[in-house]
């Protein structure tokens, strides 16, 4: 008898513990991470991206455009297609071509240039062919 008594106190304190804690326990499992995708820019700016930053470089032309980003600390990761590549005048520093906080499949890992452009908002991006991939490092 004393066994069962033991398996019950210790089964209530555990179930007690687990409702106790359970803000914490789904929290933790909770994606902070969201993603988009978007047929063309004009359908991008109609949706509003105050979410993931301004991408005032995304040209006018661009389609499919996908975007993950991270909603606590302000990261994002972002690829379309565009025959113009960047909207002109907007890149103009040279820096190093970015690794992201945030990984999708779809994110490149070989055949990445030497260098990216420096965009406003934190945004760095690079073009492989007519794909261009785009990354803001953290901000909060």
């Amino acid at each position: 008898m004393p066994r069962i008594r033991t398996a019950g106190v210790i089964a209530t304190i555990s179930l007690l513990a687990l409702t106790l804690s359970g803000c914490s326990v789904v929290s933790a499992f909770e994606p902070h991470v969201e993603a988009e995708i978007f047929d063309t820019a004009k359908d991008m700016k109609a949706a509003g991206t105050s979410a993931f930053g301004s991408p005032g470089f995304v040209p006018d032309d661009a389609t499919i455009i996908r975007v993950d980003y991270d909603r606590q600390n302000g990261s994002a990761i972002m690829t379309y297609t565009s025959p113009t590549l960047l909207k002109p005048g907007v890149c103009k520093d040279k820096v190093p071509v970015p690794k992201p906080a945030i990984q999708d499949s779809w994110w490149p890992v070989d055949g990445l240039p030497a260098e990216a452009f420096g965009c406003p908002g934190g945004w760095s991006a690079f073009a492989i062919g007519a794909q261009v991939w785009a990354a803001k490092a953290a901000t909060k």
